[in-house]
């Protein structure tokens, strides 16, 4: 993480907390469950749900952060760990919502959001930062796989 883009990650965590969250891993818990992107045994990256700070989320909605190394982008791992991660919130998770902010820059994430159906629903200041809100919902994942 020390070493991650900083259109990805807006600081890096104190170390007691990333503790806490590795403890945690695999796990669902108060909005919160990391996992590894895996390829062939590799670790590549990883995807999450988090509760995004000075914010809080309703029942049902989900926010989704994610990251790959470098030499992993651009072959459609992100595309695939996201898709299906919104599939098992939606089928075992019992999402209403799932969203994920993105930097305004980032044209390869924002292209994946839209080529998986998720949809801009808004741009938002955070942290000193902008970022484009894209989401997600229940109806639109089930008229999607229909």
């Amino acid at each position: 993480m020390v070493d991650a883009d900083p259109m990805t990650i807006v600081a890096v965590p104190d170390e007691a907390g990333f503790r806490a969250r590795l403890q945690r891993s695999g796990r669902l818990e108060d909005g919160w469950l990391d996992l590894a992107i895996d390829v062939d045994g590799a670790s590549i990256g990883r995807i999450q749900t988090f509760v995004p700070p000075g914010r809080s989320l309703s029942p049902g909605v989900f926010e989704i952060g994610i990251g790959l190394c470098e030499d992993a982008r651009g072959n459609g791992y992100g595309r695939e760990a996201l898709a299906l991660f919104t599939d098992w919130l939606f089928d075992h998770a019992e999402a209403e919502r799932v969203q994920a902010p993105t930097d305004p820059a980032n044209v390869a994430m924002r292209a994946v959001f839209e080529r998986i159906g998720w949809r801009l629903v808004e741009t938002l200041r955070q942290l000193d930062r902008d970022w484009m809100m894209y989401a997600l919902t229940r109806a639109e994942w089930r008229a999607r796989r229909a």
